[in-house]
């Protein structure tokens, strides 16, 4: 499936029209909600959080700011924004006509171009979308009812894992230890668990965020949670400051 995915990721996202999202962005969605009973509905919200991952990271590497960023630092930003795309459209190509909408209407300009400002902003951003991508899938896990797709989330959770640790590392959290920034207690705790949310703080803190449009997500936006045979809420493990 991977070359077929390949080539049906967006090869206008280096196009340059002006727009920080790229060409060709569509009106914005309203009333998305996810049934979470279903591996779909989980999947739907990765869907949401990859789509979200992939039109910053495409805004980040057009940005005036990028062009301050020193040699390592641009191929970082690089690598996490092709990352993330690929992600996107292995996602949305699993989902196939179960997918979610293009977003990229529903994204708040404002709040982008805050987050793009400056080099802290926009470390601290990505630090944020990573650690909620990384906790979203690793809170997922126990409700995910095919192994097949337990697995590919776990992939994906380990490579998020990876960029968190990166952008730790080039920037860590205020009052965190520069050494150890990138598996901090903060990331790992004392059993060697990663970060982890339920998928209502996911949306939450996402929502928080102010990435998305108001009424792009529905009032609530989990219109079922997960049934008991699939699993039970577990406590959450999240960075005070991501």
């Amino acid at each position: 499936m991977l070359p077929s995915v390949l080539a049906a990721c967006r090869g206008d996202d280096d196009d340059d029209d002006g727009n920080p999202l790229g060409p060709n962005v569509p009106a914005p969605v309203t009333g998305i909600s996810f049934d979470l009973r279903t591996d779909v509905g989980i999947f739907q919200i990765i869907d949401l959080l990859e789509q979200i991952e992939g039109a910053f990271y495409t805004a980040v590497v057009r940005s005036a700011t990028f062009n301050t960023f020193n040699t390592d630092e641009r191929e970082v930003f690089t690598d996490l924004r092709d990352a993330e795309v690929i992600h996107r459209e292995i996602v949305r190509a699993f989902l196939g006509n179960q997918r979610l909408p293009d977003i990229r209407g529903s994204i708040n300009t404002a709040t982008l171009n805050s987050m793009l400002s400056s080099k802290q902003n926009i470390i601290t951003s990505a630090r944020m979308f990573e650690s909620l991508g990384v906790s979203g899938l690793n809170g997922a896990g126990k409700y995910l009812q095919d192994a097949r797709n337990l697995a590919f989330a776990g992939k994906v959770a380990s490579v998020e894992g990876r960029h968190l640790a990166a952008l730790r590392e080039l920037l860590p959290p205020a009052g965190v230890n520069a050494n150890t920034a990138f598996a901090s207690d903060e990331t790992i705790d004392a059993n060697g668990r990663d970060i982890k949310l339920e998928a209502g703080d996911i949306l939450s803190r996402l929502l928080a965020t102010n990435i998305l449009v108001a009424g792009t997500l529905a009032n609530p936006p989990i219109s079922n949670a997960p049934t008991a045979v699939q699993g039970v809420p577990t406590p959450n493990f999240f960075p005070a400051n991501p």
